[in-house]
């Protein structure tokens, strides 16, 4: 598979309709441009992933396509705004690897995580190092905020795993470690139909998120927060989100929870307050 000679990152940003959208706005006009390139090549690996149809094989060529180019050591191959990027910045090809190694996961009919051990690795693939890619485009130091990177990414995760349980359930993918899922009395089976052991148990997962949003924003390095409020941005409305599923006791089977308009300005303007 070629790919293509060119990513339209704007068509693809305006397409998405990203939560992040807002984010991208307080970076100069150069870093939004980079950071939308980056958010293209994420959005296109997440839809490689999601794409509906039988054919696993075809999904894995186009990833496998996308790893071959980024472990070429001159990036051949890659869309030429992407790798000039990706040079410019200095990214490390290798965090984008490990992010199509997190992908290549969602390409199994049906998606398990044994233990919570193996969330985390999934956690840090996908979201982990997005969060680490950012930092450069953000001006952020890679080395002294690496950690706040993986932690809110995490964070971010968790989130994105609790308001998206049914559509995931549908596609076959269960993220929850199944051993946590024993311990409370539920397994892949029981879990769609068992509703108040399963809302007990969505309960002490996002307390976990919850835990990891707060660690998050006490570890952000003071050098930093100035740079970091795009992501500062992106966890109130995650926050917010997370808390507008506890308010609705977790019905996360029943219907996917959004954050009307009014409560994403909330949570805009408590992500600005937070970053000072």
């Amino acid at each position: 598979m070629t790919l293509p000679s060119r990513l339209d990152a704007d068509a693809i940003t305006r397409a998405s309709r990203s939560s992040f959208s807002p984010a991208f706005r307080l970076l100069a006009p150069e870093r939004r441009k980079d950071l939308e390139l980056l958010y293209a090549f994420c959005r296109i690996a997440d839809d490689i992933a999601d794409a509906p149809g039988p054919d696993g094989s075809a999904r894995a060529a186009a990833l496998e396509a996308w790893r071959e180019a980024f472990a070429d050591p001159q990036l051949r191959g890659l869309p030429e705004n992407l790798r000039e990027m990706v040079k410019r910045r200095g990214l490390e090809p290798q965090l984008f690897l490990e992010l199509l190694e997190g992908t290549a996961t969602d390409l199994s009919p049906e998606v398990r995580m044994p233990t919570r051990g193996d969330l985390e690795l999934y956690c840090h693939r996908v979201a982990g190092t997005v969060g680490q890619l950012c930092l450069p485009i953000f001006g952020a130091d890679r080395t002294r905020s690496a950690g706040y990177a993986e932690t809110l990414g995490r964070a971010l995760q968790f989130t994105n795993i609790l308001r998206d349980t049914a559509s995931d359930l549908a596609r076959g993918r269960i993220y929850y470690p199944l051993d946590e899922l024993r311990a409370a009395g539920l397994d892949a089976d029981t879990f769609a139909a068992a509703h108040e052991a399963r809302r007990a148990y969505l309960a002490k997962f996002a307390a976990r998120a919850a835990v990891l949003f707060e660690e998050a924003a006490r570890t952000a390095p003071p050098p930093d927060r100035r740079a970091l409020r795009p992501a500062f941005l992106m966890a109130a409305v995650y926050r917010a989100l997370l808390r507008k599923m506890e308010k609705d006791g977790w019905r996360v089977m029943e219907k996917r929870c959004r954050l009307n308009t009014v409560e994403k300005v909330a949570a805009l303007l408590r992500g600005l307050a937070q970053a000072q």
